[in-house]
């Protein structure tokens, strides 16, 4: 009989013990490497969170008011436990150590950013977000995230509200300010592409994006047009139009509808095709690819060069009309409607032959401005009003012309003379009331320097002489002494008349009221005044806000004022001053629309 041994000998275990101390020992030193990382992923986890939480907290107090962000490097807190704020220069949380920097970023004249040079944007930041920590003895370890914050009411380069562009005088590059409805204020000025000699300016933006298109006819007679797509400008394109200073022979108009923008303008020619133009579709992007190839159009009643255009959009939602109206040195007036695709409908007779000068010097016989156009809102009728030759002080100069049916082929009336006026209209100007077919118009004559006005029912004009007989005498070639706009406050509604007063440094202005009558207001004082005489008047009616509209000017010095005008349901009338109490700028020239102001509409 066998004997067996059970368990194991003394050298079995010491083998077994050997071979897993050194299973052990290898498994470790595997293993300890993955906890190593393990850990450090989880801390860097953290880290990255608390970094991108540093970016959101700096969007959330820019999103709040963003003019707390200025150049520097802070913590964030959180105040009322909800809502983040900058505090100190770090904030802490458990051993890791948060700062925020904030920093204005630079643009090159394209609106590129760049890490350096160009010029500072002020509405625009980089932000950095950077978290330490202590990861072992001797080891430290960090994570940094960064991003781009803009004002998020505006877009780069200075469009939030609405926008002036102008020359200064002291450089040949456009200059651009951008307007903040809440603050009632301008920006810094920056600089729009391309090096040219800025003079006359018109701005115009789009009823259904972010976009703007300015015209610039520089020292030399040519036109460049340059575009905003929400992001920066272009220059797209240029064409000579022969005139210089004292005459604006262009315009720029949307249509309503479609948000296609059409450029007329005159090439020079005078005889045949003097008037050139430039579409571009609403869902184009800006750049020269973007725009047509030029187009010709042959006015039948026009054979001279073109001194001045100007255009009217028509309001109706559904619409993309544009009447387009001009005049050349020969005293000649006429107009067309665009139809969304062509140029046609001229007036089968001559509206005027005999355009309103001001005066028999030849510069100013070719310069005044005494004509407009608009479109009833209602309707889609088309107005148009100039000034004739032949009146004079107390001598009615005034006529009209309506073209009637909403339609590109609308009709064109025999026009006439508008009711109860007595004096020449030299510098002239009518605006249409946004809401009906109600317009207002006036006008100072330079045969005695008097004001006068009107207002349109839709039917009929009835008019109101001499408000003031010693207005300032419209006789210096290419100035503009009045200006007209339309204010609405729940169910109220008045329209504004501004004008240049004999000698007087405030603003002057007329409120019309119900019907047809015209209320004289007491000159406000604007806090720094204008020289005397003022140059140009412009009034712009903001599209978002009907309560208010922007009285811009230039004066005799060449400076630009801004000053906005407010009306509440009762209506009681409130003047700002949209330039801080102070002129924005010395222009390049003060006459001929040397600066242009548009409101944003979207």
């Amino acid at each position: 009989m066998s004997n067996k041994r059970t368990g194991f000998s003394l050298m079995e275990i010491l083998v077994a013990v050997g071979v897993f101390s050194v299973i052990a020992v290898t498994g470790l030193n595997s293993f300890v490497p993955i906890l190593v990382q393990n850990r450090l992923s989880i801390e860097t986890m953290r880290a990255s969170r608390l970094a991108e939480e540093g970016l959101e907290a700096a969007r959330s107090i820019r999103n709040r008011n963003f003019t707390t962000l200025a150049n520097g490097t802070r913590g964030i807190g959180i105040s009322s436990g909800i809502l983040w704020y900058f505090v100190g220069t770090s904030d802490r949380t458990d051993k890791y150590s948060r700062r925020v920097s904030v920093s204005k970023a630079r643009r090159d004249v394209g609106g590129s950013l760049v890490a350096s040079g160009g010029v500072t944007d002020p509405d625009t930041f980089s932000i950095k977000s950077w978290v330490t920590w202590n990861y072992s003895i001797g080891q430290t370890r960090t994570v940094a995230v960064e991003t781009i914050l803009t004002n998020w009411k505006k877009g780069i380069l200075g469009i939030e509200d609405g926008l002036m562009i102008y020359g200064n005088g002291t450089v040949t590059i456009p200059r651009i300010r951008s307007y903040n409805s809440t603050s009632n204020t301008f920006s810094a000025q920056a600089n729009l592409p391309s090096v040219i000699n800025p003079r006359s300016v018109i701005v115009k933006t789009s009823p259904i994006e972010r976009e703007a298109v300015a015209g610039i006819i520089d020292n030399t007679g040519n036109l460049y047009v340059y575009c905003f797509n929400g992001g920066g400008w272009t220059m797209d394109w240029s064409a000579s139009v022969g005139v210089t200073a004292t005459t604006r022979p262009f315009d720029i108009e949307y249509e309503k509808n479609s948000g296609d923008v059409l450029v007329v303008y005159g090439n020079g020619s005078l005889t045949t095709n003097e008037l050139r133009y430039r579409t571009k579709l609403g869902s184009s992007d800006c750049g020269a690819a973007s725009w047509s190839s030029e187009n010709t159009f042959d006015p039948v009643r026009t054979s001279n060069k073109i001194q001045w255009v100007k255009m009217a959009q028509d309001r109706r939602s559904s619409s993309n009309l544009i009447a387009v109206s001009w005049a050349d040195n020969a005293r000649a007036l006429s107009a067309a409607i665009w139809s969304g695709s062509a140029m046609g409908n001229e007036p089968s007779s001559a509206s005027e032959t005999n355009l309103e000068t001001g005066t028999t010097s030849a510069s100013v016989k070719q310069s005044t401005d005494s004509f407009d156009i608009d479109y009833e809102s209602s309707s889609g009728d088309v107005m148009l009003v100039w000034g004739n030759n032949a009146g004079t002080n107390g001598t009615n100069g005034t006529r009209y012309r309506v073209c009637t049916g909403g339609t590109s082929s609308c009709t064109w009336g025999v026009g006439g003379t508008i009711p109860g006026l007595l004096d020449d209209a030299t510098s002239l100007d009518i605006s249409a009331n946004p809401t009906n077919d109600q317009i207002v118009f006036a006008s100072i004559g330079n045969a005695g320097s008097d004001l006068q006005a009107a207002a349109w029912s839709g039917v009929g004009w009835t008019g109101r002489p001499n408000l003031d007989t010693a207005c300032y005498n419209p006789t210096t070639a290419g100035t503009k002494l009045v200006a007209t706009g339309w204010l609405i406050s729940g169910g109220t509604s008045r329209s504004v008349v501004v004008y240049n007063d004999s000698n007087a440094t405030n603003v002057g202005w007329y409120v019309g009221g119900v019907g047809a009558t015209f209320g004289l207001q007491s000159d406000w004082a604007p806090g720094i005044t204008f020289s005397s005489p003022q140059r140009w008047y412009d009034i712009q009616m903001d599209p978002l806000n009907s309560d208010r509209l922007m009285f811009t000017l230039s004066d005799n010095t060449r400076r630009l004022f801004a000053k906005r005008l407010v009306m509440n349901s009762t209506p009681t009338f409130t003047w700002t001053n949209a330039d801080s109490s102070a002129s924005l700028v010395t222009l390049s020239q003060y006459m001929a629309s040397p600066f242009g102001f548009a409101y944003m509409q979207q």
